[in-house]
């Protein structure tokens, strides 16, 4: 890639942090390897150049940057690439052979229970679910982790009679569809999906540990059963800048 000096624009009238911005750039510049591990990046009298900002804002960026692992500053050499931050590939496969593929192409993502309980109906969700309108639902809430780093939250809903006991229980490594498997018998054969940019509340902001504004995209899922029975409704939030979707569509 030509890496001579050239302009970048950072929307500096945007409310996301210009060092966000441009934190964000140098972190997709990493990933699309403009620059390879060990190598060395520009100068800062450079990047302030190409960004159009101070070296205030560039040296929070790239402490935001080292704080992550990305780079790393050698004291009278310069800042070097230390790690290229591949987002997860998510490809909107069933759970179980979206985490096999994830963990031969060398990515392990932990999921960690914040909470597990037996809910209240939730009239809409009982309803998607095909439940008694009156039929407490067994609610998980999960963060996923890749590279200690969160990079989404997820929300899951089921029949509390199909999977009884769930929430007293441990789910099997923190994985909630290979308990269903193991546990009770129970593989989804198909899963639609809904996909929506959006900006994520306060509260899950805060356990996303990420700034107002972040990119992220809401993912609603409903599976199925072989017998076409709804299992499981989930909501997920996947952070924009650490999870990349490939959708694949065929003509038939």
């Amino acid at each position: 890639m030509n890496k001579n000096t050239l302009t970048i624009n950072i929307d500096k009238s945007s409310p996301i942090p210009i060092y966000y911005q441009v934190a964000s750039s140098i972190r997709d510049r990493i990933t699309n390897h403009e620059w390879e591990v060990n190598e060395k990046i520009p100068s800062e009298a450079q990047l302030t150049e190409e960004y159009g900002i101070s070296r205030v804002t560039l040296r929070k960026s790239l402490d935001a940057l080292h704080a992550e692992g990305i780079i790393k500053k050698e004291q009278g050499k310069g800042v070097f690439v230390q790690k290229n931050p591949q987002p997860m590939l998510h490809d909107f496969s069933l759970p179980l052979t979206l985490s096999s593929r994830m963990q031969e192409n060398g990515i392990s993502v932990t999921p960690l229970v914040i909470t597990s309980h037996i809910s209240e109906p939730v009239p809409y969700i009982n309803k998607i679910l095909e439940l008694d309108e009156k039929e407490p639902l067994a609610y998980i809430k999960r963060v996923f982790i890749l590279n200690n780093k969160p990079i989404g939250l997820n929300n899951s809903w089921l029949s509390s009679k199909k999977v009884p006991k769930i929430t007293e229980n441990r789910l099997i490594d923190n994985h909630l569809s290979l308990t269903l498997a193991n546990v009770y018998n129970l593989k989804p054969k198909s899963i639609e999906n809904s996909i929506q940019s959006i900006i994520p509340d306060a509260a899950d902001m805060k356990t996303l540990n990420i700034h107002y504004l972040s990119p992220a995209t809401l993912i609603r899922s409903t599976s199925y059963l072989d017998d076409e029975t709804p299992l499981e409704y989930s909501m997920t939030i996947w952070l924009g800048d650490r999870v990349k979707f490939n959708l694949n569509i065929t003509n038939d």
